[in-house]
């Protein structure tokens, strides 16, 4: 039996493949503005910087020791000292430095009712004291609290023991003997072991602070036969050394041969001439000698000081704007002056024929020395000649030199322009105004000059 199904064969067509043309223009629109957008996204922005007037100053900061020519002085008896002087005060000689009173006899009269007061100069002077201590008072060094509550109960007990001497009729019958100044000079009432520290045998170790201590000889105090009494600074001239870090900073100190002196302490000014030596560790130390000022100082060992360096004004650059560049040295016979003022070379060229001529070259100088200008390396090329002009004198570029500049970039683009550095610190430069090659102030120029690349348009 026939079958009634026949196979049929389905054949199935495909539409033919179109390009979408409108779908690949903006593909090709998309990935061009995602680049460009990455590219400014990652790219270094130019940034602009406006050229002002300004200064540096270099000055430094050290701490140092203070060393004067001082004398101890001890005390021949034992008993309760007084004094009758204020610290720091000029005493001639043959005048009354102290006393010593073995029976205690000054200590009973000032007990009695009969004790004198202080008057209203010497009020006066406690006051001006207080101010002065008041205006110079560092939270960080409270200690200088207690040794400001030391000297004014010491001041008061000498104001009160001179009056209180002038009042014991025959010194010689009692049992308070008083001793008398040998030299003159300004008197200390302390020591602290310092007092035979010289320049010459100074050591490392001498400027630490944390090792030291300062022996406080305090009135109405105790005192045995051969312990210091006080001591005595005999010399107005005085020096403070300081320690510094390696041979050329103190050569360089050395060879200023004086130097201003500020103290930080009250900031007073002062010169002092400048010498150094070194010692077998190779230290370096730097000695600064004074002629005046000792008594504002006196009792003190430790100063903060700062030396102030002659400060350099001119117009002050970022030294992320200072660059190099490479230039051409040409004879200043082979440049002239074409049309428009314009200057430049005369290049010799060779044409397809190989026939020779002469074409003018636009060719900023970019500085100038003796005998030659600095022209641009991206206008010639090293072994071209160029021709003197109304000569047959020729000369082929070669000969390079760097110039230290910034980018200059008033005119919309960047451009070098020298500059003469006349001083310089970690951030900023100054350097020389107004020169024919150089800068003026209210100038732009840019930040970084590693963003630039001479030739190239910057962004």
């Amino acid at each position: 039996m026939t079958d009634k199904h026949s196979s049929t064969n389905i054949v199935q067509y495909r539409r033919p493949f179109r390009l979408n043309v409108g779908l690949i223009m903006f593909l090709v629109i998309f990935i061009y503005v995602l680049i460009s957008l990455l590219s400014y996204l990652t790219s270094h922005k130019t940034e602009v910087y406006q050229v002002r007037t300004g200064a540096l100053s270099d000055n430094l900061v050290y701490q140092g020791i203070a060393l004067r020519n001082e004398t101890v002085v001890n005390s021949d008896y034992t008993g309760t000292i007084n004094f009758y002087n204020k610290e720091g005060e000029r005493i001639p000689v043959g005048g009354l430095a102290f006393s010593v009173d073995d029976a205690g006899k000054i200590t009973d009269y000032l007990k009695a009712d009969e004790a004198p007061f202080l008057s209203e100069e010497d009020l006066q002077q406690f006051r001006s004291e207080a101010i002065a201590f008041s205006k110079k008072f560092d939270p960080a060094s409270f200690s200088n609290v207690y040794d400001f509550k030391s000297g004014a109960v010491s001041s008061a007990q000498k104001i009160s023991n001179r009056k209180v001497l002038g009042e014991i009729p025959d010194l010689s019958s009692t049992s308070i003997h008083p001793c008398y100044a040998e030299q003159a000079g300004e008197i200390l009432y302390f020591v602290d072991n310092c007092e035979d520290i010289t320049f010459e045998n100074l050591t490392v170790e001498d400027f630490d602070r944390t090792g030291y201590k300062k022996n406080q000889i305090t009135n109405g105090n105790k005192i045995t036969a051969g312990e210091p009494a006080y001591k005595i600074v005999t010399d107005e001239n005085w020096s403070v050394a300081i320690h510094v870090a390696s041979a050329e900073e103190a050569k360089e100190l050395v060879e200023k041969g004086y130097i201003q002196v500020r103290f930080l302490e009250n900031q007073m000014v002062s010169w002092a001439s400048v010498s150094s030596r070194n010692d077998e560790n190779d230290n370096y130390y730097v000695n600064l000698r004074f002629n005046n000022s000792m008594s504002e100082f006196c009792s003190d060992r430790f100063l903060d000081i700062e030396l102030i360096s002659s400060q350099r004004s001119g117009l002050k650059v970022p030294n992320s704007s200072i660059t190099k560049g490479t230039f051409f040295l040409v004879p200043k016979e082979f440049v002239l002056e074409g049309a428009g003022g314009q200057r430049g070379v005369l290049l010799e060229i060779y044409t397809e024929n190989n026939e020779k001529s002469i074409q003018f070259v636009p060719a900023v100088p970019y500085s100038e020395n003796e005998d030659s200008y600095y022209l641009d390396d991206s206008v010639l090329r090293a072994g071209e000649i160029i021709d003197r002009p109304n000569s047959s004198e020729q000369f082929t570029i070669g000969e390079q030199d760097e110039l230290i500049g910034v980018y200059y970039i008033n005119k919309g683009y960047p451009d070098f322009r020298q500059v003469n550095i006349l001083n310089q610190n970690e951030e900023y430069a100054i350097v020389e105004p107004n020169s024919y090659y150089g800068l003026q102030e209210y100038d732009y120029i840019v930040l970084y000059a590693n963003s630039i690349h001479m030739g190239n348009y910057f962004r």
